[in-house]
Parts: C-alpha cells; sequence; structure tokens
C-alpha cells in the first residue's frame, strides 16, 4: 500500500471533512433554499422540517399550542440547549425568553423561512449556537394555519414572492392580527394560553408591508411610549434601540416603519405614535413585555426580505444574549411594579403630536402625481430614479384618553363571555361569597352609533359615558377583577368602556342598549297627563321641548316615550354598563378556577 506523507493525508482528511460539511449543509437545505430562494413550503412539509430538526438535535422541540378552526396544529418550535421544553423549566432556567410569531397574515410569510434557517444553524450546524447560551426560542413557523393554506400566486397584488403564499386572514376570515383583546378566534385563545403560560421576556412579529415604494429593506416599529411599562421602556431605549441604529451604520439599514403623513410628498415626513392594542406589539405592551414589529418592503425580492428579516431576529437574539439578565430584571421590575398598583391616570389612547421628533436618512424612489384617466383620483407613478434625503419623523405622542384605575372591577355572574375573554387573557379573578353593599362607580351609555359595515365579525359601537357613584348590592357569584396583578392594563383596556379596545366598543355589552318592554299608546296618553298635572316641571320642560326640536314634535313615539322614560315603569337598566368600579379591598372572596 502506498503511504502518504503526513501533509498530504492531512489534506485529504480536510477535503473529506470540508466534502462532508458540504453535504451535511446541502441535506439540511430548506425548501425555501432548494428553490432558488423563490419558493416557500406549505404547512406539511414546514412542519416535516421542523420534526427533522428535532430528530436530529436535542435542543430542538416540536409541540402544538391549540387548534386552528379547520383542525390544524398550532405548531410551536422550542429551542433550548438544556432541553428547557416547558415553561417551569424554563423559568428555573434563569435565560431569557423569546417569542417569535411568523405567518399571523400568512402571504407575509418571510419569517418562516428565516426562522427554518435559523434553527437549523443554530441546532444543526451549530454555527449560530452561542445564541441559545442565555435565551431560550420559542418560534411558531405559522400562526394562521389555515389561511396559509390558502395557497396560490395572487393572494398578495402588492408583493415581489414567493411564488406562491398563504391568504391574510383565517378560515373564519377574521384578521388576527386585530384580535388580541376582543380574542374572538380560537386562534387567539389558544396564543393568549401561550403567551400567558410561558411569558416570554420579548416578543418578535414578522410582516411585509403595504403601502408606498422605497429603497428600504427592512423596516420596524417597537413601542417607547408611556403604554409601556417605565422599567421595560427604558429598557428598549438604552439597550435594544442603539442596537438596531449600530445595524444601519454598519451596513445593514433598518429603519422605522415607514407610514408617509402624504403619500405624495415623502418630504412631508413619517407618521410614528402609538397603536391601540387589537395589534400584537401593542398589546404585548399591556402585558408588560417589549414587542418588535418587523416589516420588510413587499417589493423587494423574496431573498433580500428574507435575509433582512434573519439578520434582525439574529441580531434581537445576539443583543437579548448580552442583556439577558437587564432584560429580565426589566420586566420583573414592571410586574412587580404593577402588582403593587397602576400609578394614575391610566392612558387609554394616545394621538400623535404634530411637532417633529427627530429625522431619519430616508432612501426613496422619485414618484410623478397626476390625476388619473382611470379613477379620476390622485395617481402615484413611482420611477426607479433614487433619492436620499433627511425627513422629519413625528413619533411624540398627546394621551388622548386616561382614566384613574380602580382597585377593582365588578362584573355579574351572567355576562359569561366577558369573563371568559378575560380567564383566557391570564387574569386573576374572584368571586363574592357573600352579598354586599358597597360604594362603586358605574357608568350609563347615551347617544350609541353602530358602524354599519362589520370590521372583524362585529359591528362597533361607539357612544358617550356618564359618570354615577352610587351604593349598590352585589349578590354572591358576582365576579371581582383586582388590579393588583400583573394584567392589570389588560384589565383595564378590556373594561374601561372609553379604551379603543375595550369590550363594550367591540359589542360584548351591546343587550343593554336594548329596550324591552314597551308602553302601548293609549296608556301613555293618560299617564301623560296624570304627571303632567302632578309635576309642574315635567310639563315645564315638555314644553320647551316642543318649541325647540322639531323632530321631536313631529314624532308621537318620542313625544309619548318622554314621559314613559320619567315614569316608574322605565327599565332603570337600560344603557346602564353592567361594570362598576370599586375602590374598596377586603371584599369576601375565593379564586375562580
Amino acid at each position: 500500500m502506498k503511504r502518504f506523507s503526513l501533509p498530504v493525508a492531512l489534506i485529504l482528511m480536510l477535503s473529506s471533512s470540508f466534502a462532508l460539511g458540504q453535504t451535511s449543509a446541502t441535506n439540511w437545505l430548506t425548501d425555501y433554499e432548494k428553490s432558488g430562494f423563490k419558493k416557500t413550503p406549505r404547512y406539511e412539509e414546514t412542519m416535516n422540517y421542523c420534526r427533522r430538526l428535532e430528530s436530529a438535535s436535542p435542543w430542538v422541540k416540536v409541540t402544538s399550542f391549540g387548534k386552528s378552526p379547520q383542525g390544524r396544529n398550532l405548531p410551536l418550535v422550542i429551542l433550548s440547549k438544556e432541553g428547557a421544553f416547558t415553561p417551569a423549566q424554563a423559568a428555573k432556567s434563569g435565560k431569557a425568553i423569546l417569542l417569535i410569531q411568523n405567518g399571523i397574515h400568512s402571504g407575509e410569510i418571510d419569517g418562516k423561512d428565516a426562522c427554518l434557517m435559523l434553527m437549523r444553524d443554530i441546532a444543526i450546524t451549530k454555527k449560530k449556537s452561542s445564541l441559545l447560551d442565555h435565551v431560550i426560542v420559542l418560534i411558531i413557523p405559522i400562526y394562521n394555519v389555515d389561511g396559509h393554506e390558502r395557497f396560490g400566486p395572487y393572494n398578495r397584488i402588492n408583493q415581489d414572492g414567493p411564488e406562491e403564499m398563504g391568504w391574510r386572514v383565517t378560515a373564519q376570515n377574521l384578521n388576527l392580527n386585530r384580535d388580541y383583546v376582543k380574542a374572538d378566534a380560537p386562534e387567539t385563545q389558544a396564543w393568549l394560553k401561550l403567551f400567558t403560560t410561558w411569558l416570554p421576556d420579548f416578543f418578535i412579529d414578522t410582516h411585509v408591508t403595504d403601502g408606498a415604494d422605497f429603497q428600504h429593506v427592512v423596516t420596524y416599529a417597537i413601542e417607547t411610549h408611556e403604554n409601556l411599562s417605565s422599567p421595560v421602556r427604558e429598557w428598549v431605549k438604552e439597550k435594544y434601540l442603539p442596537m438596531v441604529r449600530a445595524m444601519t451604520a454598519g451596513g445593514v439599514p433598518v429603519v422605522p416603519y415607514i407610514f408617509l403623513r402624504d403619500e405624495k410628498d415623502p418630504l412631508k415626513g413619517l407618521q410614528g405614535g402609538s397603536a391601540p392594542p387589537r395589534f400584537s406589539t401593542s398589546y404585548t405592551t399591556l402585558q408588560n413585555r417589549p414587542g418588535l414589529l418587523i416589516e420588510t418592503h413587499m417589493m423587494k425580492n423574496y431573498k433580500a426580505r428574507v435575509d433582512g428579516t434573519y439578520q434582525l431576529i439574529e441580531a434581537t437574539l445576539a443583543k437579548m444574549n448580552m442583556e439577558y439578565k437587564s432584560l429580565r430584571a426589566a420586566v420583573r421590575l414592571a410586574d412587580k411594579l404593577t402588582i403593587q398598583g397602576l400609578e394614575p391616570p391610566i392612558q387609554l389612547e394616545f394621538e400623535t403630536a404634530d411637532v417633529p421628533s427627530d429625522t431619519i436618512r430616508y432612501f426613496g424612489f422619485r414618484q410623478e402625481n397626476s390625476v388619473s384617466d382611470i379613477s379620476g383620483g390622485d395617481r402615484i407613478f413611482y420611477t426607479r430614479e433614487p433619492f436620499e434625503a433627511d425627513i422629519p419623523r413625528y413619533d411624540s405622542v398627546t394621551v388622548k384618553k386616561r382614566v384613574a384605575a380602580p382597585v377593582a372591577y365588578l362584573i355579574p355572574q351572567e355576562w359569561k363571555e366577558v369573563i371568559a375573554r378575560l380567564k383566557a387573557h391570564g387574569l386573576r379573578l374572584e368571586r363574592l361569597t357573600k352579598s354586599v353593599q358597597v360604594p362603586v362607580e358605574f357608568y350609563r351609555f347615551d347617544n350609541p352609533k353602530w358602524q354599519q359595515a362589520p370590521f372583524e365579525g362585529r359591528h362597533p359601537v361607539t357612544f358617550d359615558l356618564k359618570k354615577l357613584k352610587e351604593v349598590r348590592e352585589f349578590p354572591a357569584g358576582t365576579i371581582l377583577v383586582p388590579l393588583n396583578q400583573r394584567g392589570a392594563r389588560v384589565a383595564v383596556h378590556s373594561l374601561e368602556p372609553n379604551a379603543p379596545d375595550a369590550f363594550a366598543a367591540w359589542g360584548f355589552f351591546d343587550a343593554v342598549f336594548e329596550q324591552k318592554e314597551y308602553a302601548e299608546p293609549y296608556v301613555m296618553e293618560k299617564l301623560s297627563r296624570q304627571m303632567a298635572e302632578k309635576d309642574q316641571s315635567i310639563l315645564t320642560d315638555f314644553e320647551h321641548r316642543l318649541s325647540s326640536d322639531s323632530a321631536f314634535t313631529a314624532s308621537p313615539d318620542a313625544r309619548l316615550n318622554y314621559f314613559y322614560k320619567r315614569s316608574p315603569y322605565w327599565d332603570r337598566q337600560m344603557n346602564l354598563y353592567p361594570v362598576s368600579r370599586l375602590f374598596l379591598t377586603g371584599l369576601p372572596t375565593e379564586r375562580v378556577r
């Protein structure tokens, strides 16, 4: 046998190892990579790849956090070096927990393919294994699984790839990214259980934009306003955002989410502000957790978008590994402060101030504006001529609605759907064990108006509110929602009817607006005269209405109803909000299980 010299043998050994590495890498190419970065895999193909990862690595666990309306598993992939695959094990590990959500809008699927590659690079090739040193990663490869399987090439008219993709909404035609508070969708209810069980320290939601055309590939948004508890808010500003800015300086341009104040003139700047908690990354702020929105630009090719998503997720994971102690400390302090009591007043809704907060370097395409001979309206035509400019960003906010939080809310036990939704949000509920008489504040609705067209399966209602106080009796079984708990902000935004995503605004209490008893006109004709003779003030006011309100004067029903509403027969519970605001402690209660 011919003997090789040591250097030759070493070269052959290294060549063999390199070939083996190439083979291994080739074996672990994702379907997206195999397609030349043109296609995204279907649900079963995606799950097959995840199960291959699980079989090959003890760091990977594939499980499900619920079922879709069409019966598909809602997948969750857990990555942990020490096999901390349960919430209890993860909590004991001392590591930070990251939850990455992909495919809430399943046509916007960049995050799924980015995460499949990232999981491989962490657990199989181990090129990125250090990203699990101080972090446990939860990945939802596809959230809207039923929408994902409504697969086709024509689901995103504005989007450049993949060749085929899923649909925006669920099989029940609900947009999951409008559902985080009202929680109508089975998927949302399952997600809430996942979130409140694991309580991740950081959340990422991956999307693709609509809107204007520009050069930037990756945009982002993360809450930094007063709807986020101060310890977490400061962590985002001091620890996280400098890393994002450094990415741009390092050649990976990442800019704040681009929503133009005037789509015909980008130089007028970007509109920022704070979104209501129907959206994922605003909802997590109510749970004292930072939420990062990744929005890649729809007109960029699929590979560029997936690469950009990968890079921002990887950078976030790297920062979490560096700052896992400070992040965990921030969210735990936020939870502690919330349990001790929310600082009054509680901000319910913001509006963006009309003063620039900063400037960004904007890379756009020059556009030509004209009047369209097709639509008759404005036409914007984007040329391929690039330009760049420093433009203002309007991100400062002022408080539009606020409220002083009570100690607790009291809800009559018959409002089962509302109580079930509060439990789904992970809130601690208690039940009165005996009847009590206590002073409370409560609201009465007036002037309700329903949106004519449905929105997310409901007809939202607006109304005026009058706050009242009285001593009321509450029977045993009444549900008490105390605010000395971590999820107190969720309770306030759900139960204060003036909040933008309150249950009342979404129509959970619509029945209280309905009149259920009526008076015959011939009965009211007699009673009206008796009331007018007995109470001169009623007659005076009635006559004033006749002289000042022509519509009232012309309506026999309205004129008789005027007296009916002032009679002892009128339903005093009509237009009465059933939820009361309590300012006492120490009521006899037991925990609702």
